[in-house]
Formats: structure tokens, C-alpha cells, sequence
């Protein structure tokens, strides 16, 4: 029973923040389908062929990257939130003679691992700085230059932590076939499927999977709720 408040309110939590990328989203496809930005989504389109360097400069000058961003980023930003709400399991009974005000501060913290590499990204890319930011006062040439220099600052940042690889391998728009014994966790079918698999269809995604994980080791005694501390430069002009 102690463990169902915890449980109730990642799930809520969850659920609010899929319901903020849902209209996110929704917001963005309704923006990118206004009749003045066919001709950008065209030349988008075209663009792709030559590379994401390519497309990313056509979006930048059509107008289309704050749209974009929001389908894009949305869910690396949602499964970083998710990995700092997500509920723990019960904590183990601490051993005979313990001193339980001795228990560090990572411990007596849900989710201190999705802290961790929270901190990381921000640390590295300033993730936090830039989610929090009102991007309204910026224009897109703005937006897109900034978002170049936070998009490499999170590759490196991710790459330094997690090993991934592709759930299924080829390319976005190819035909791939899901086989009768396939895990729901690994491979999501969408669609209108009919009778039971295999199944044959387009592949709108290959996903990701996480082989391995090397988050930063916390500092005993360091409390995993500071993201980045406040800096204060003195001496200066």
C-alpha cells in the first residue's frame, strides 16, 4: 500500500505530460498544414533528398523549424521527464544496526537517475536553459542557429551515455515485415492491421533501444535534485 501514492502520481504525471506533446503535436500539424506553407513543405521535401544539412536549412528558411521542433524534440524531452517521474520500487529494509539519517540523498530520491542525466544534458547543452526559454522573441534564423549548436551539445552528450541501436534496421518509408512472435515492447504496429501477424507495412520508424547505460557516478553526499548550480563570477571587471 505505501507504494500506491508514488505510483498513482507518475501515472499521473505521465499521462498529463502525453497529453502536452498530443496537443503539442496537434498544434504543429495544424500550423505546418496552413495553406501559405505548402510551398515549404514541397521544398522540404526536396530538400530531404540531400541530406539532413539540407533540410534542415530549407525548414530554417521556410519557416517550418519551430513547428518541427515540437514533433522532434518533444519526445527525447518526454522521455527525459519520464525517466525523472518514473516510481521506484520499494526500497530494500535497511540492514540490522543502519542508521537510516545516514542514507544518502540519491537514495531517498525517486528517480535520482533520471536527475543524473538531466544534469548531464544540462550540463553539457544547457537543456534545461533552453526548454525554459520563450522562444516568441526570437525569430526563426534565430531559433535555427541556437538549435544547431544544442543539437550537437546533445548528440555528444548522449552518445558519451547511452549505447543504442536500431530496433529494426532500414530506412524510414521502407517495407519490413513483423513476424508472428514479435514483442509489443519492441515494435508498435499502427495502422489498420487485419488477422493475426505476420504482417507486411511500412516502417515509420526503426526505434531505439538502450544497450548500455553509463550515467555519471554521483558524489556521496550530493543531492541529485540540483541540476546545475548557480554560478556566481567574482573579481571581474
Amino acid at each position: 500500500m505505501a507504494e500506491a501514492s508514488p505510483r498513482k502520481t507518475g501515472i499521473y504525471v505521465t499521462t498529463v505530460l502525453l497529453v502536452a506533446l498530443a496537443g503539442g503535436s496537434g498544434f504543429a500539424i495544424h500550423q505546418l498544414s496552413e495553406p501559405g506553407l505548402a510551398e515549404a513543405l514541397t521544398a522540404l521535401r526536396d530538400a530531404a533528398s540531400g541530406g539532413a544539412g539540407a533540410a534542415f536549412r530549407s525548414a530554417q528558411t521556410g519557416g517550418l523549424l519551430p513547428w518541427l521542433l515540437i514533433p522532434t524534440l518533444g519526445p527525447l524531452l518526454l522521455a527525459v521527464l519520464l525517466l525523472v517521474v518514473a516510481p521506484r520500487g520499494a526500497k530494500p529494509a535497511p540492514s540490522a544496526g543502519a542508521d537510516e539519517d545516514e542514507e544518502s540523498p540519491e537514495a531517498q530520491i525517486p528517480g535520482a537517475a533520471g536527475l543524473r542525466l538531466l544534469a548531464a544534458l544540462q550540463e553539457e547543452a544547457r537543456l534545461v536553459d533552453f526548454v525554459r526559454e520563450n522562444l516568441d522573441e526570437y525569430n526563426d534564423e534565430q531559433v535555427g542557429a541556437a538549435v544547431r549548436g544544442i543539437h550537437a551539445s546533445l548528440r555528444k552528450a548522449v552518445e558519451e551515455r547511452l549505447s543504442v541501436e536500431a530496433i529494426l534496421e532500414g530506412q524510414d518509408g521502407d517495407m519490413v515485415e513483423v513476424p508472428a512472435d514479435f514483442e509489443p515492447s519492441l515494435i508498435r504496429v499502427t495502422g489498420n492491421p487485419e488477422g493475426s501477424p505476420p504482417y507486411q507495412g511500412v516502417l515509420r520508424h526503426g526505434g531505439w533501444k538502450a544497450s548500455h547505460v553509463r550515467l555519471p557516478t554521483p558524489t556521496p553526499g550530493s543531492d541529485p535534485t540540483i541540476l546545475a548550480p548557480a554560478e556566481v563570477e567574482v573579481g571581474g571587471e
